[in-house]
Parts: structure tokens; sequence; C-alpha cells
């Protein structure tokens, strides 16, 4: 949500990637590249459209290259959306790492306890953006006064997401986007991590052994956070995520070449 190549947990894994010797890219979601958006839809986290083209594009580009893709966070639950609903994909691999695959649970959890605050940071910025796309938009069907009263994902879903992108409200939209029943539609190996002491999540997020399709492996680490997963100490920090995944990739890759 809001990520770009900038994140530090994007410029992490592609500097793994560079390590093995693999060319990568960052599809940046509409808004998030540091250029405007001037349409008034944007993205959400069942918004598989521009995925499909990147990856289709990026097949075409490199026929024989093999395709690993690899999403986090609400990348990671749109993720799981384009897998489940494109079993034809060219994708030979796929990692998700801290997806709210339940989308009405994580909205809830955020307005409780030390998550508001994480709220409150991504919330601010997404009401920001929505406000300057506001302003280059001709007859927008909000002010930047209404923008600025809402406090909680649920309201920003409600009056925006769901009615720019054709949903009834956002219980439908969470309720038609959320990933965790699609796990098991999933037909590409894919790696799934989440921590259990992610403050977006909670229990509700978690699927369940028979919500798994066999090409699905899920880890549920006792820590790591949202998007975290940092070990060793201070002065030697050890990203976990980032010898993890290149390597589960590696070993996806050999016995696919078996």
């Amino acid at each position: 949500m809001e990520g770009s190549v900038e994140s530090p947990y994007a410029k992490g894994i592609l500097q793994a990637c560079q390590q093995q010797g693999w060319r990568a890219v960052v599809m940046h979601f509409r808004g998030c590249s540091g250029k405007p958006n001037n349409l008034w839809r944007g993205y959400h986290s069942g918004e598989i459209k521009d995925a499909t083209s990147c990856i289709n594009y990026l097949h075409q580009q490199y026929p024989e290259a093999p395709l690993l893709a690899l999403g986090y966070s609400l990348g990671g639950n749109m993720l799981v959306n384009y897998l489940a609903k494109t079993p034809n994909s060219p994708l030979a691999a796929a990692a998700v790492v801290s997806p709210p695959l339940n989308l009405g649970a994580c909205s809830e959890r955020l307005q409780r306890g030390f998550s508001k605050v994480y709220q409150h940071h991504l919330l601010s910025r997404m009401k920001r953006n929505l406000c300057k796309k506001i302003e280059r938009t001709q007859q927008a069907p909000l002010n930047a006064q209404q923008v600025q009263t809402w406090r909680n994902f649920v309201q920003f879903d409600e009056h925006y997401t769901a009615k720019a992108h054709g949903f009834k409200g956002a219980a439908d939209y969470y309720h038609r986007c959320s990933g965790l029943p699609l796990l098991k539609e999933i037909t590409q190996p894919t790696l799934l991590i989440h921590a259990a002491d992610d403050p977006f999540m909670d229990q509700r997020v978690i699927p369940k052994a028979d919500q798994l399709s066999q090409a699905v492996e899920y880890r549920l680490s006792n820590t790591g956070g949202h998007v975290g997963f940092v070990g060793g100490s201070l002065l030697r920090p050890q990203f976990w995520l980032e010898s993890t995944i290149p390597a589960w990739f590696k070993q996806q890759l050999e016995q696919t070449s078996k």
C-alpha cells in the first residue's frame, strides 16, 4: 500500500536479486511511482489487470526466461487474486509476504491499540494523494473537505475505493477481493509468509490447512511484524526475507528444470 521502488523492502529484495544475477522489475500501483494518476480510478487489493498486463509484457519480451512474482502486503493480496484467477499464467512461481488475506478483519484490526499508529500513517498518505487527484480531476465526485473527515480505512474504502471501482461499498469490496478463500485455487508453486505479531492482522487472516491448495507452502513466523522479519543485532541486522525468498525461488527453478 503506497509502496514504491524507494521503499526499504523493495530496495533490499532488488539487491538480493542482483546478487543472484536475476533481472528484477518493480511494478508500481497507479499513483505510487512519483507520477500522478490522472484517472479517477486508482488501485486496490483485487485489481489484477495492471499486473496481468505487466506479466504478459515481460513474458513477451523474455519468452525464454522463467518469470517469478513477489508481492508484499496489499500487493501480496492482489497477487493471490491474480494467481487464483489466472491458472494459465506464465509465472513459474510466486511468493507473497504479509498479505491482508481477510480485508475486513484487517481493517478492524487497524482500529485497535497500537495498530492505529500504522493506520494513521498510511491513511494520511492515501488521503493526501487523493486530495491531489481531486485537484487535477474535473467534476470529481468528492471534495478535499470530505476526504479529511475520514478516520479509518473503512471510511476510505466506503467512499472512494468501492465507488471508484464498481463495488457496492466497503463490505462488498472486502468480500470480493479478500485472498483467503482464493488460496485453494492457486496452481503455481507459491510461498506464503505471515508473522503472528503482524499489527495489520489477527487470527482471522491465518489460513487453515484445508484452505490451502497443494501448490501453496505456508510459513507462519512468531515474529516479523508487517513486511519486517529482521533478525540479528542492531549493528548486524539480518534481513531474513532477502535470503529466504531467493533461496525458495532457486529451489522452484531447480525443480522445474529437472
